[in-house]
Parts: structure tokens; C-alpha cells; sequence
């Protein structure tokens, strides 16, 4: 069923409803999940990609980043945090954009991996930041055009990294 689910929430249209549904009628969502509040929910990728590939929506309806507030982004970041506090690896949050999105819902995949050491990116190719800062959250909402710009990088094919290592502030990248 799960399996199923997933394939419909990739229609380009069916986002709309996902986003409905997690944010109106969750309860009726047919997954199991492992963090909820008012703002964001959690659960088990129905497909996973990684080890403990956990999935993290905003409860609103977003069809992309370009969509979600600094508070958003907050609610999330927090999320995965309280999700990974008891795990002492590194892990990645991770939401594509343009032609990198399946789902036509803002989302974050949260998984435990290291994708900046993976791809070879350095703490300069990135914005350290503190969990209180939360302000970074408005500076990319606000420049995020310009900044994925500066990079090299389209809004028509992008992702946004945040690498968790432990004892390290995180880092955000855009790739």
C-alpha cells in the first residue's frame, strides 16, 4: 500500500493533496510516523535510498522550497536534531529542487551518511551555522535565488544540504 501511495504522491498534481493531507487530515495518512507537532511530520521513507532514510515534510501545502519560510526550515532542522539526538554518526538533511524533486511537496530526506565528505565539499564551500542562529533560516529564504546564483547552480536543478558531523556546528551547502 505504501509502495503505491508513493508512486501517486509522484504525480506531478498529487502533490497538492499531500501537502493537504499532512497538513488538514493527517491521521488519515497511512504511514508510520516517528515525529509529529503542529508544524512538521516524520516518517519512514516508503522507498529508501539510504540506511534510516527518514522523511521530514513541513505540515503546509508547499509545493517547492521556494515556498517554505525560515520557519519552516526551523521546524524542520529542529526536528531532525530531536530525531538524531541519541546518535552519535553524522547524518544529512537533504530537500531538491527543480528537476531534482519527485514529489511535488516540499520535503527532507533525513538520513545518516556524510554527503559534504562524499562529494569532496570543504566547510568554505558552505555556511556554518549554530542551532540558535535563527536567522541564517531568513537569510536563505530571502536570497535563495541569488545565492544557489552565486554558486552556479538554477532553481530548475538544485539541493540543499545540511551535514550534521559530530562535535561540528552544521553546515549548509547548496549543490
Amino acid at each position: 500500500m505504501k509502495k503505491i501511495l508513493f508512486y501517486i504522491a509522484r504525480n506531478k498534481f498529487m502533490g497538492l493533496f499531500v501537502g493537504f493531507a499532512l497538513t488538514y487530515i493527517p491521521f488519515l495518512v497511512p504511514v508510520k510516523k516517528i515525529m509529529q507537532n503542529k508544524n512538521a511530520v516524520s516518517f519512514l521513507h516508503p522507498s529508501p535510498a539510504y540506511s534510516e532514510h527518514i522523511l521530514i515534510i513541513p505540515r503546509k501545502i508547499a509545493r517547492t522550497v521556494f515556498y517554505l519560510t525560515a520557519n519552516d526550515f526551523l521546524e524542520v532542522v529542529n526536528m531532525a536534531v530531536k530525531i538524531r539526538q541519541r546518535n552519535n554518526a553524522d547524518y544529512s538533511l537533504l530537500i531538491n529542487g527543480g528537476s531534482r524533486q519527485d514529489v511535488m511537496q516540499a520535503h527532507f530526506h533525513l538520513f545518516t551518511d556524510n554527503i559534504a565528505i562524499k562529494k569532496g565539499l570543504k566547510k568554505d564551500d558552505g555556511i556554518t551555522f549554530t542551532l540558535n542562529d535563527t536567522s541564517i533560516w531568513e537569510t536563505v529564504t530571502n536570497n535563495m535565488e541569488n545565492m544557489l546564483n552565486k554558486k552556479g547552480l538554477s532553481k530548475e536543478c538544485f539541493s540543499i544540504l545540511i551535514q550534521f558531523e559530530c562535535s561540528v556546528e552544521p553546515t549548509i551547502y547548496l549543490i
